[in-house]
């Protein structure tokens, strides 16, 4: 070893924390320079990028003494004397080759999650450790791992011979330690590790102009961790505020229309009362909510590779939703924007949370009509706790385990091709109809998700051949699935609703992209529904209100969105809601106000088409509106206020 490491503390312990320490931030640094190379047309080339290294060494360094503690751990259980002895140099190297490997393991997973998502580590990579089954799958089946396996045993391996060659190991096993000092240690490791938890927090990173550079200046082990503690974020402690019942008043204003007043007059009731246009219709509903499909791969929206032809059509034919953002960029988050109706709560979507069962949804008329209200998912439901959340709030829950190993002809690690799922639903509808019971279905689709498989011969691109491939498969059931239902007997009762989860990508160079939050929506029946293109700004949370309209109903809801065709609703009204865990945005016509942790507002003049943003001095009424919408439904989740009872 070089002459400056013979001076180092004679500490077996601290020796080997200071090699694993540097082998980890040097890994890390390789891991973030090829993150900049994969992301080197996107980051902004200028000193935010290396105030962005900057940052990211410290946030390692943060992690660095929970990185060393299992060596500490370990250490204090190994007698005094045996470092020296052939024993204790084949332990150290053992645990050399452990560190290595995981160390390696992570680079290559960062690597890939930032592939597929171009951020650091956050709730998904957090799911990811939870729903092991369904994501090993996806895994196995997305990457060569056999591959990456024998490579990562390799490198640790290379790593490990290195060290010994470089006599790093007989540096930190040619010396001896008493109890008292392992002890000393132990308690400095502790105490830093208990003062980094406590001081340091992901919100110290500045918010650079580029998010990408922001993304580079997170440490992966540290954004994991961060993921894993802030599942939820209280509202008023991390997000500007306003003081007693102003927001919820404020909010009260925004949502009431004539057709849809508030029922009381207390600052704090949100309740309002729907009236139907005309008389009733109890038509079925059977929404699609179509898995990570953009609008941008549709020709409507400019695409060109002809990827979604039946989905055009069906455009052309429907109420089509042209300017509908998604809320978040997760299947949850979709699903809540759909059945609770409500702007994305900070943190994870509200069906992810404890305490998410019996309350007021989008089923909540449904079942007081007595409708037969069912949630179909051809993978397994526990995922997410989609199972739970609709189980617990009155859908009967048609998952993969409820079917019939002949309802699957073609399966991946996320569950049944998309074929699957539509025959499935159609019997389903069809056992429905012969014992007169009118229903509403939800059923999300699992094909277009990687790994990108679906079965052979139905489209001109093969399986496995990426998301391009995958997008025109799920076109393809959507067109074996409306020709099929129109030669049922309820297909003139039924209304089709069409509409995306969240685009296949988020991540963009500012702050929120609202680029990445455009989807398709659109109400299908031809014999019901004139054809329409509707392109006022809107959300994902007003495509149920406005389904429920075009059947003129009359129901009591909690629910944020808009009938967008009802009385009332006009150009002051006009908005969206965009989030990414912890921004939320609102959406106004040109404009766009981002709320974050440190009770910060940016506000701005934004570009839609480009999602270019400009920020602008003063905007005091897309402030006080942004901050009100989100407050009240934070406010309303967490007092239980969506509670039926």
């Amino acid at each position: 070893m070089p002459r400056l490491f013979k001076h180092f503390p004679k500490s077996p312990l601290l020796r080997g924390a200071a090699l694993i320490g540097a082998l980890f931030l040097l890994i890390s640094l390789a891991t973030r320079l090829a993150l900049l190379w994969q992301s080197r047309g996107d980051v902004a080339w200028n000193g935010s990028l290396a105030a962005s290294f900057g940052f990211g060494l410290f946030y390692d360094l943060a992690v660095l003494p929970f990185v060393v503690a299992p060596w500490v751990l370990a250490g204090m259980l190994v007698p005094s004397g045996w470092w020296n002895r052939s024993t204790g140099r084949a332990f150290l190297g053992t645990l050399l080759s452990l560190y290595s490997a995981v160390l390696l393991f992570n680079a290559v997973a960062e690597y890939f999650f930032w592939d597929e998502f171009q951020v650091r580590y956050n709730f998904i990579a957090v799911d990811y450790l939870v729903w092991t089954q369904e994501v090993w799958g996806n895994i196995w089946q997305s990457y060569p791992m056999p591959l990456i396996i024998a490579g990562l045993a390799l490198g640790a391996g290379a790593i490990v011979f290195g060290l010994r060659k470089a006599g790093a190991v007989a540096w930190v096993c040619g010396t001896r330690e008493t109890w008292g000092g392992r002890l000393k240690i132990f308690v400095l490791i502790a105490a830093l590790g208990l003062l980094i938890g406590w001081k340091v927090t992901q919100s110290m990173l500045p918010n650079f102009d580029n998010q990408y550079n922001r993304e580079l200046g997170k440490s992966g082990l540290y954004a994991f961790g961060a993921a894993f503690w802030e599942m939820e974020l209280d509202y008023l402690s991390f997000y500007p505020s306003q003081e007693g019942d102003r927001a919820t008043a404020r909010c009260r204003e925004l949502l009431a229309t004539p057709s849809a007043p508030t029922l009381s007059p207390s600052p704090q009731s949100l309740m309002r009362r729907v009236t139907g246009r005309k008389p009733e219709e109890n038509l079925n509903v059977i929404v699609i909510c179509m898995e990570s499909l953009s609008a941008d791969y549709m020709a409507h929206y400019g695409n060109k590779k002809a990827l979604t032809p039946n989905l055009d059509r069906l455009a052309d034919e429907s109420l089509f939703l042209s300017r509908c953002y998604a809320t978040g960029t997760r299947t949850v988050r979709g699903m809540e924007a759909l059945t609770l109706g409500l702007p994305p709560t900070p943190g994870q979507a509200i069906i992810y949370r404890p305490n998410s069962t019996g309350l007021r949804t989008i089923a909540t008329p449904f079942r007081d009509r007595g409708y037969d209200c069912a949630f179909f998912y051809g993978g397994d439901g526990r995922f997410d706790y989609m199972n739970r959340y609709f189980g617990g709030n009155g859908f009967r829950v048609v998952d993969k385990n409820a079917w019939k190993p002949a309802d699957i002809t073609f399966e991946t690690s996320w569950g049944a091709c998309d074929e699957d799922l539509y025959r499935k639903t159609i019997s389903e509808a069809d056992i429905n109809t012969a014992q007169g019971k009118p229903f509403y279905f939800f059923c999300m689709t699992t094909s277009n998700h990687r790994p990108f498989q679906y079965p052979d011969g139905k489209i001109d691109l093969p399986s496995n051949s990426g998301r391009k491939g995958a997008v025109k498969y799920h076109d393809f059931a959507i067109g074996q699935f409306v020709e099929a239902v129109k030669t049922k007997p309820w297909f003139a009762d039924t209304l089709f609703v069409f509409v995306s989860d969240h685009c296949s990508s988020s991540a963009g160079k500012v702050e929120l992209d609202v680029t990445k939050y455009l989807i398709p929506a659109m109400i299908w029946n031809p014999s019901r529904i004139p054809a329409r293109k509707y392109k006022t700004l809107c959300s994902q949370i007003d495509v149920m209100p406005t389904t429920l309209g075009l059947m003129n109903w009359s129901y009591d809801t909690l629910n944020f969105g808009y009938d967008l065709l009802g009385d009332g609703y006009d150009a002051r009204r006009e908005r969206a809601f965009v989030s990414n865990y912890q921004r939320i945005g609102l959406m106004r016509p040109g404009k766009l106000g981002i709320l974050q942790p440190m009770k910060e507002a940016h506000l701005f003049q934004c570009d839609f088409r480009k999602g270019l943003l400009s920020p602008v001095g003063e905007a005091p009424e897309l402030r006080e509106d942004a901050v009100s919408w989100y407050q009240s439904a934070s406010w309303l989740f967490k007092s239980q206020g969506l509670k039926l009872n």
